[in-house]
């Protein structure tokens, strides 16, 4: 968790990404010289674990690209890798505002795809997504960006930001723009039920196999200085075939490594098979999209969000709006006498 204190925010932000290139160094030599892609955690960088003011959540933001993507960008070209790693971001055309962002870094040090959460600012931390200035976001950005593939020579690869997974068009979209290789970056709190976390992996399961994508997870390793607690991870960062079977797996919380292998053309001959995401009547179900109450665009195109009071209370619009459309129905409570 990153300082406050602009010195040792420094400090601490740069420390991080030392022990990132730490296990990189790790996972690249030793005889692991054939790997080429890497996944970091999602707030492993930049972050605070706590309810903060807009303010300071500007305060720990940096820019993307800026002088701390410099230092993956340099491991990146020492060890011939693609990185992909996750910021809260600042980005010069949206002042006040700040974004959860994941990144892709290649061999050359270049970052070729930045990937702007899409979800949870209605419980987490009040950044804003995409959705959230829709027009002026494609205006700037382009629709290719809400849910971008960068084509390398290793496959096509995308981006999922933590609990985006729980939505399957984060996942769908991605592979319609030609994913094959969909990287989870995390931040899985322990302090769910034990049926929270298998759901996690379920649905990472089932994201691989219904878009036939490789997927590799990983999760937080380690909540330094959060009240949480220094363990408060589930862990189980994982790598999983394109079928949803786990190729590999950390079992538990900490801080480790682990590697698979892709196999792109066993990938591209299912993908010529019947079962295939082509078969997907996708102008059918945009129009229920259409038509269903859901997330507004632009809800928060005028002013940034201030607090995450603004987007919850939006929720709850929500909820009331579909149980007046009748679509969702409140719960009954029953009194235990009749």
């Amino acid at each position: 968790m990153v300082s406050l204190d602009d010195k040792q925010r420094d400090i601490d932000i740069r420390d991080n990404i030392s022990r990132i290139c730490e296990m990189t160094d790790y996972i690249t030599a030793f005889g692991n010289s054939d790997v080429k892609l890497i996944v970091l955690p999602e707030y492993s960088i930049n972050a605070r674990w706590e309810k903060m003011d807009l303010e300071n959540w500007l305060k720990i933001s940096t820019t993307i690209p800026g002088p701390y993507t410099e230092l993956l960008a340099e491991k990146a070209k020492a060890r011939k890798i693609w990185i992909a790693a996750n910021m809260l971001e600042v980005h010069p055309d949206f002042p006040g505002r700040f974004f959860n962002t994941s990144f892709l870094v290649n061999p050359g040090g270049e970052i070729i795809l930045k990937h702007w959460k899409n979800n949870n600012n209605a419980w987490v931390f009040p950044y804003t997504t995409p959705s959230d200035i829709y027009t002026e976001f494609v205006e700037k950005f382009g629709q290719e960006n809400l849910f971008p593939v960068a084509r390398t020579p290793i496959g096509n690869i995308g981006l999922i930001t933590c609990g985006e997974l729980g939505f399957p068009e984060n996942a769908r979209c991605t592979m319609m723009n030609g994913a094959e290789i969909l990287l989870h970056l995390t931040s899985e709190p322990n302090n769910m039920s034990h049926g929270d976390v298998r759901n996690w992996e379920a649905m990472r399961i089932t994201r691989a196999y219904e878009n036939k994508c490789y997927l590799a997870m990983a999760n937080i390793g380690m909540y330094e200085g959060a009240t949480r607690g220094l363990h408060g991870s589930h862990g189980d960062s994982a790598i999983h075939y394109f079928d949803g079977s786990i190729l590999a797996k950390i079992n538990g919380p900490g801080e480790a490594t682990i590697k698979a292998a892709v196999d792109l053309n066993a990938l591209r001959r299912v993908r010529a098979k019947p079962f295939h995401p082509v078969t997907i009547r996708a102008k059918m179900y945009a129009k229920e999209y259409e038509r269903t109450v859901s997330w507004p665009l632009d809800r928060f195109a005028e002013e940034p969000i201030v607090s995450i009071e603004q987007t919850r209370e939006l929720f709850r619009n929500l909820v009331e709006e579909r149980r007046a459309a009748g679509i969702d129905m409140p719960a009954q409570e029953f009194n235990k006498q009749e």
